[in-house]
């Protein structure tokens, strides 16, 4: 379940290396919080011109909301060989709902409009070129069989520097489906999907040199 987290522990890095210190002395600690709730979706349609890959990642959490959208095909000729490939994709904070139904039943997030961008490349993966966009994007999720829970305790310490973190989360895996670009995605094509919510803390020590 937290392969799942990578969004979110992502951002949790990056804000914790921009994050100030609480104290400006010798010994500088820095707090970082993040909680809040995830759900997302992977699938894979095929037809006579294109198999394409549609993943939704979507979150809420004190940090704020976030939504990642990609769609990407492979073009194909009479004969089934690529001829090509086509990635759009959409990263947002905004313009978007996003709603858990606790404990874990379902979720679903609406968009329309997002501001996008799209990549052509030709069959050796060669960037033809990349023009701005907008795509719309919804999918459902409903939870199927039982919530798993993780907890977990980390303590780094080395010489002037140490890192504590307290990490606790639910996950749980769900059917769904949705669309993507005007792309109906059904159970069918459904690869992977889950929702689950996170509480992560971090706690860093440095002191003199190693600040």
């Amino acid at each position: 379940m937290r392969r799942a987290l990578t969004g979110l522990a992502v951002a949790a890095l990056a804000l914790l290396a921009l994050a100030g210190p609480a104290s400006a002395a010798s010994a500088q600690v820095t707090h970082f919080r993040l909680s809040g709730t995830f759900a997302h979706a992977f699938w894979i349609t095929r037809s006579a011109t294109a198999i394409t890959d549609d993943f939704v990642a979507a979150s809420k959490s004190n940090q704020g909301p976030a939504l990642l959208v990609d769609q990407f095909s492979e073009n194909l000729d009479a004969n089934g060989s690529i001829t090509g490939f086509t990635d759009t994709l959409a990263d947002v904070t905004s313009g978007f709902s996003f709603a858990v139904q606790q404990p874990l039943a379902s979720a679903s997030v609406s968009a329309s409009g997002l501001p996008a961008n799209t990549c052509s490349y030709d069959a050796n993966f060669n960037l033809i070129g990349c023009t701005d966009t907008t795509i719309d994007a919804t999918a459902s999720w409903t939870g199927q069989g039982p919530i798993s829970r993780s907890l977990s305790n980390t303590h780094f310490k080395s010489d002037g520097f140490s890192l504590t973190e307290h990490f606790s989360g639910t996950g749980r895996a769900a059917t769904a489906t949705g669309t993507v670009g005007g792309l109906t995605l059904t159970a069918g094509d459904l690869v992977d999907a889950e929702m689950g919510t996170t509480n992560d803390s971090i706690v860093t020590v440095c002191v003199g040199n190693s600040c």
